[in-house]
């Protein structure tokens, strides 16, 4: 399947990018390259010279598409109805009109109130966390979203100029709907764009308060379940903090095609994306780090018999997603091919998922719809997934398949390019070791001090009252933070697949 370029509601035209090398691909963390312990390791990749590169067969990539710093700072003059709007967090004033950068908002929410549709929003480097610091975004109009700006707005860099979603304790994202992104669009065959905006709830989030579940060299203990307290903030010192249900972006059932590119999803709670939609949804060049439940699972909501949504997802980076509990006991998956929809799979990178990098379990519940869905998977690296790189029907709990055998998949319409890779060395020296070391070899385990036949029990039993016991459970890691600045090295971080340096 070839990607159609990316298309800003506003036709801004996205620059073509060569998917082939560039200066930024070998270059680590600024406190040092990170070796890699022989426990990931193995003989799957080849080494030529100083360069480490994946046993790939050579293919003809899809051509990329991002905005240039070039295109976007001429945002203004290419806009199709000339309404741009500046969002500046550190100068701006939410009692300016927002049409300059020198009279640009404060807040980007009050910019997407104001705007209309079809405007672009420029947005420059700090945290937006909602009105009041509530903790959610609501759009519900269609318009463009384009982070990653200087305070000038002379130049666009969305790794050194972060526009950040990164909520708090106090901006918990629990004041209006499910995700700390909402998007809630009807307005069918209009678009939705969001680019270079980071999202980043590990701040927000409850670790166990006894530090339990913290492997040597990973920052924070294991996280709380939902709903559970404990310690969090940026150092780990602030109590009572709560971990809440919610998604980085949800889709609140819009019937407006969705653009998503050049963003970070970084220490989910439950889910990156999240919901259902109508029309197409474009999520390309994002990365996905430690995730609880699954990256991406939306699913179209026309009724199956006459449409179905489609999802082109290609050169994403989707890495640590965890199960639904600390007992690994189910979910945990990269990207999740779900009914009423067409997925095109290309040029991604699967690694470290709980249970599989893609979950194709799902079945429409209308049978003639179910034939005609359309799902592949086409030129994708999996990498050190636990149990599965595909999981299907069938076999107990789920039929598990690894990439090399996806031909004799009949539900994968068409497959071309998949590799299984069991050597982390592919990421170059961007990897947090650590906290890989931690995620492979993460257990958990149970003991109880249940004695029926006890004096108290036997007592308790004869006056028909239940019998009594204690259970203990501890895991050695469960969704840990992941370092949000080390997350981002995963742009660039394997020349050609997965998410690719933003020009």
């Amino acid at each position: 399947m070839r990607i159609t370029n990316l298309l800003l509601a506003t036709s801004i035209i996205l620059s073509a990018v060569s998917c082939g090398g560039n200066s930024n691909n070998n270059t680590s963390s600024s406190d040092g390259s990170i070796s890699m312990p022989s426990s990931i390791m193995n003989s799957d990749i080849e080494k030529t010279g100083d360069a480490t590169t994946a046993k790939i067969e050579a293919q003809t990539l899809p051509p990329l598409s991002f905005l240039s710093d070039a295109e976007a700072s001429s945002a203004a003059s290419k806009a199709k109805n000339g309404t741009v709007y500046y969002v500046n967090k550190n100068e701006g004033n939410n009692r300016n009109d927002g049409l300059s950068a020198s009279n640009a908002f404060k807040n980007l929410q009050k910019a997407i109130d104001s705007a209309p549709e079809g405007a672009t929003i420029l947005v420059a480097e700090g945290n937006y966390i909602g009105t009041l610091d509530c903790g959610n975004i609501n759009i519900t109009k269609p318009l463009s979203i384009i982070g990653g700006f200087s305070s000038d707005f002379s130049k666009r860099d969305i790794l050194k100029y972060q526009t950040t979603v990164q909520l708090n304790s106090t901006a918990s994202g629990t004041a209006k709907g499910q995700g700390i992104m909402t998007i809630n669009v009807n307005a069918e065959g209009k678009t939705v764009s969001i680019d270079g905006i980071i999202f980043n709830q590990g701040n927000a989030i409850a670790y166990n308060p006894k530090r339990e579940g913290q492997p040597a060299g990973v920052e924070t203990p294991m996280m709380q379940p939902v709903g559970a307290a404990g310690i969090g903030g940026p150092d780990c010192t602030e109590q009572r903090v709560f971990t809440n249900r919610m998604s980085l972006l949800y889709f609140q059932n819009p019937t407006a095609n969705i653009c998503v590119s050049n963003c970070a999803f970084v220490n989910g709670s439950n889910y990156g994306i999240l919901g259902g939609f109508k029309g197409k949804a474009i999520i390309k060049n994002n990365i996905f780090v430690n995730i609880v439940m699954a990256a991406v699972d939306i699913h179209g909501t026309y009724n199956s018999m006459v449409n179905r949504s489609v999802v082109e997802f290609d050169h994403n980076s989707v890495l640590f997603t965890w199960s639904r509990t600390k007992a690994m006991e189910d979910m945990g998956y990269g990207l999740r091919l779900m009914p009423c929809t067409d997925y095109y799979c290309t040029n991604n990178i699967f690694a470290f998922s709980s249970f599989s990098g893609l979950d194709r379990t799902h079945i429409d519940s209308n049978a003639e719809a179910e034939k005609k869905r359309i799902c592949t998977s086409i030129n994708n690296l999996f990498c050190l997934n636990k149990q599965a790189d595909l999981t299907l029907p069938g076999g107990g709990m789920f039929l598990r398949v690894k990439a090399e055998d996806f031909d004799d998949v009949d539900v994968l319409n068409e497959v071309k390019g998949n590799k299984t890779i069991k050597d982390a060395s592919i990421f170059n020296n961007r990897l947090d070791v650590a906290y890989a070391n931690g995620f492979l070899t993460a257990s958990y385990t149970e003991t109880t001090d249940y004695d029926p036949n006890s004096t108290a029990n036997q007592w308790r039993s004869s006056m028909g009252m239940n019998q009594v016991g204690t259970m203990q459970s501890t895991a050695t890691m469960f969704a840990n933070r992941y370092n949000l600045q080390k997350a981002l090295l995963f742009f660039g971080a394997v020349n050609g697949q997965g998410a690719q340096t933003v020009k």
